[in-house]
């Protein structure tokens, strides 16, 4: 079943994005960045929408790309994620996460392309890019050796060490943990602060941050999108691939 995204505008100016299809754990498939894509640009041209909230199912946030999707790759000249992640880096209203159970590969980038992110205490995530031989997108090579040095970096990077929402919170990724369940909730709240404030101060604000670093940011998702196309065409990333489908398979 292809991953499900609900969008839900509400009165108060709030659009919340659901990624919900658990029996999947939300993984991410070619029609999930169009809809999320699409989503973003309404949201952008509404007026009434001033605050994006973006979330899973109770016991994961996301656990990624589809593994399918990078065997199309391999026969492809753009990939459908980093559209996604780019038209989520460069959308002008303020952008929420919130974040519970599992968030892997992509749903790590997301996170960094959030203004803010709440995370739930129990949260495990991860970057196994290189267990399939792959390489990461969405600038995160950039964005989080800039957040969490270039050691600890390395180990979610190269090793695709899982970490906590405690470290998660030591390095800046997520904005605050919250019991459990609760990250929605942190998320709300932190929404009706920001519509508290004077909203076009927010925007340029969140403007002139997003244009101090564009030009960098936009590099790397250029360089990482061509790295991955790439490491697609592999025989090294086709065989990981294969043998990960194959486990599932035969357990």
């Amino acid at each position: 079943m292809a991953t499900r995204i609900t969008a839900t505008r509400r009165d108060d100016g709030i659009l919340v994005l659901q990624i919900s299809c658990p029996e999947r754990r939300n993984i991410l498939d070619q029609a999930s960045y169009a809809t999320l894509i699409e989503a973003l640009d309404s949201a952008e041209a509404d007026d009434g929408v001033k605050v994006l909230i973006l979330t899973g199912t109770e016991n994961c946030f996301t656990a990624g790309n589809d593994l399918d999707n990078y065997r199309a790759l391999a026969q492809a000249d753009s990939v459908s994620a980093v559209s996604f992640l780019r038209r989520l880096h460069a959308f002008r209203k303020p952008a929420i996460a919130a974040a519970e159970g599992i968030a892997m590969g992509l749903g790590v980038s997301m996170l960094l392309h959030c203004d803010f992110a709440y995370a739930g205490h129990s949260i495990r995530l991860q970057l196994p890019f290189s267990r399939f031989a792959l390489s990461p997108v969405g600038a995160t090579t950039l964005l989080l050796p800039r957040l969490a040095g270039p050691k600890a970096a390395s180990e979610m990077l190269l090793l695709g060490n899982t970490f906590s929402a405690r470290e998660a919170r030591e390095i800046g990724l997520v904005t605050d943990t919250a019991p459990d369940g609760r990250a929605l909730e942190q998320a709300f709240d932190c929404a009706a602060r920001l519509l508290a404030r004077p909203y076009e101060a927010l925007l340029a604000t969140k403007a002139l941050m997003r244009d101090a670093q564009a030009e960098a940011i936009e590099a790397a998702l250029d360089r990482e999108e061509q790295a991955l196309l790439e490491r697609c065409r592999s025989p090294e990333a086709q065989s990981a691939i294969d043998a990960f489908f194959a486990s599932r398979r035969h357990p």
